[in-house]
């Protein structure tokens, strides 16, 4: 098979991939697949444009394969997509953050966070405290899926593969979209971080948020409840 061939085929793949619904699986029976809205966290308030999309996320042999398709997206503006994974979210606090909610670096939430799109679970969950105010393991854990720059349409697909991990029976995945402002083309270092980071000093200054530099913002997200 020649270059052009196999890069064709693996094309096909993705999208008979991506095209699965709820209930669809694979033909050996080894797949679960299901597809569920994306719905908008706070891209819609800031840059003033309709956001829709969908993902797919699929239980493979080998681990979570996943798909998502997003319009809305700002031309020339970076985004990250990540992996958050909760393994029990009946531990969730429930407790939506309001609009000028002050973080633990000082800063305040610009949007109120948006009610009930992950059940009882929310941004609260991401950083568990303990009575004396320190970080003490959170119910959450994320990790980058994809990246890139919008183009002129606004239209992106990213796509993610976790390899050797099967969630648990009444868990929740989700695929959560960060904005980053207008890509540095013109730093490359800056541009990485964009692209590689959440940019969120909560998240662990400095390499995963630079101190006092919260640029990243969630901007959508797929929600998904594991049966």
């Amino acid at each position: 098979m020649n270059k052009t061939s196999h890069l064709v085929t693996l094309m096909l793949s993705m999208i008979i991939l991506s095209a699965l619904s709820i209930t669809d699986a694979q033909a050996n029976g080894y797949w679960r697949c299901a597809t569920e809205p994306a719905q908008n966290f706070w891209e819609e308030q800031i840059n003033q444009k309709s956001f829709t999309g969908k993902g797919t996320l699929c239980i493979t042999p080998h681990g979570l394969w996943s798909s998502l398709k997003v319009r809305g997206l700002t031309r020339n503006n970076a985004y990250t997509v990540w992996w958050v994974y909760i393994d029990k979210p009946e531990s969730c606090v429930n407790f939506p953050l309001p609009e000028g909610f002050e973080l633990a670096d000082g800063s305040t939430i610009p949007f109120a966070e948006p009610s009930g799109y992950a059940g009882g679970c929310g941004l609260a969950d991401f950083f568990t405290l303990d009575p004396s105010g320190e970080f003490v393991n959170p119910l959450v854990t994320y990790g980058r899926m994809d990246s890139t720059v919008a183009g002129r349409h606004g239209k992106v697909r990213f796509y993610g593969e976790l390899r050797s991990f099967t969630p648990s029976p009444g868990s929740q995945v989700w695929m959560f979209i960060f904005g980053h402002g207008p890509a540095k083309q013109d730093d490359k270092r800056e541009l990485a971080r964009q692209l590689l980071t959440p940019e969120d000093p909560l998240s662990g200054a400095p390499h995963l948020g630079i101190e006092g530099r919260g640029f990243g913002y969630p901007a959508g997200v797929v929600v998904f409840d594991i049966p």
